[in-house]
């Protein structure tokens, strides 16, 4: 009797061979080919649980939200307004490893949706939670006298949005401004007009963002 596969276990098994080989070898390795390979299957029987290479690169785009929202509740926990704030955007924006690495898969899923604009509503989704928290904790920060009473909220999220939204590109295109140093500087930019003084006094950037390397990553792979 043919042994019973779990459909969802192998989906998650596949998704993550291929987040595995981005990391690893690069986006441009990360062919079908190579992701049939690592697991031991044939090209063809990938397609038994997927329609298509677009499917693959939605789910993975999808499981990297779930892993950044996972480490940002972790975070997060017992946190509230600046502080909250600066622990989410250190895991949103592309200047630890990890979030480095995730930049080019995301890159990749954004350059779909010319071909299949469907794709583009999971970016709708992630961009309408994020915004939501952002705009929570930037509250938060009103109410803890952490930022002036007259703060755009609302505005500042979209700001701060945008800036997570581009910085993943220049991340992946290498250039000075995906560099954690000047992101946290642009990021300062937009706070510090709203910050009280005692906010701005006790805001410094994260260590990650501080001591992230100027040296842009020219292979235009993910570091391993």
């Amino acid at each position: 009797m043919p042994k019973k596969v779990d459909r969802t276990a192998r989906r998650d098994e596949i998704v993550r061979t291929y987040l595995k080989i981005a990391a690893r070898d690069g986006m441009e390795a990360a062919t079908t080919r190579a992701l049939a390979a690592e697991l031991g299957v044939a090209v063809g029987s990938l397609w038994h649980y997927f329609s298509g290479f677009d499917e693959v690169l939605s789910s993975a785009f999808r499981m990297i939200f779930d892993r950044t929202n996972a480490r940002i509740g972790h975070l997060v926990e017992g946190l509230d307004g600046l502080a909250a704030l600066r622990a989410m955007l250190e895991e949103v924006l592309p200047i630890g490893s990890v979030p480095r690495d995730e930049a080019y898969v995301v890159v990749s899923f954004w350059g779909r949706v010319a071909a299949n604009p469907s794709v583009g509503s999971l970016q709708v989704a992630v961009e309408r939670q994020w915004r939501w928290q952002m705009s929570g904790f930037l509250r938060e920060a009103v109410d803890a006298e952490e930022l002036h009473p007259d703060a755009p909220v609302e505005d500042i999220a979209d700001a701060l949005l945008y800036l997570v939204t581009a910085s993943q590109f220049e991340r992946v295109l290498g250039t000075p401004l995906g560099q954690g140093v000047r992101l946290w500087q642009i990021l300062r930019h937009h706070l510090a007009p709203w910050m009280t003084e005692r906010a701005a006094q006790q805001w410094q950037p994260p260590s990650s963002g501080a001591g992230d390397s100027e040296e842009a990553d020219a292979s235009g792979a993910p570091e391993a």
